[in-house]
């Protein structure tokens, strides 16, 4: 498609949120981002030109004083101010990411999942919705990316995939579970 002109990029993920509760479990703290060169400068000096925004929203006197670890990430495109329209907003590059799962399946001669999730994609998801030792839940495992992030960062798991040959080759992604870092984005 992106070859007859027809979308801007080749892939996208959707993510699904799902919980049996009106109140998921979530924490953001877990994956601020860091605070950028203005707040620090916000915080060191003090000072901030509190008061009522065009908006009605108003800021305390010290509503942006206290450091709180880091910066929720923007959720919005501001096209406005946006000199280009970023691609993501949650980006990952799609390079050697599952570069030891493709040389399983090679090596094994199975067939490559053809929507591979990416693993830093579900390690924030992970990271914000779920501690150690919780339950995840994929329902459409494929080559199940989930499923080894989830056991790399110490939770349960359980991945559903209709197709066995897909099966068949996600365990090339548990040979050598290795415990996953979140890296700064």
């Amino acid at each position: 498609m992106t070859v007859k002109r027809l979308r801007l990029k080749d892939s996208y993920t959707h993510v699904w949120w799902l919980s049996k509760t009106p109140n998921p479990k979530a924490d953001n703290r877990k994956v601020l981002l860091p605070y950028g060169k203005d707040m620090k400068s916000l915080l060191k000096s003090k000072r901030y030109n509190a008061g009522k925004r065009p908006s009605g929203h108003v800021i305390s006197e010290t509503g942006f004083l206290s450091n709180h670890g880091g910066a929720i990430s923007s959720n919005v495109i501001d096209l406005e101010s946006a000199q280009h329209v970023p691609s993501a907003l949650l980006k990952y590059a799609n390079t050697a990411w599952d570069a030891k799962y493709r040389a399983y399946c090679e090596e094994n001669k199975l067939d490559l999942h053809p929507a591979r999730m990416q693993t830093d994609l579900v390690a924030f998801f992970l990271e914000f919705l779920t501690d150690k030792g919780n339950l995840v839940l994929d329902p459409f495992g494929g080559s199940n990316t989930t499923g080894a992030v989830a056991e790399a960062m110490r939770r349960k798991w359980i991945a559903v995939e209709a197709d066995p040959k897909y099966v068949e080759g996600s365990v090339g992604r548990f040979e050598k579970v290795e415990r996953y870092q979140r890296q700064e984005r």
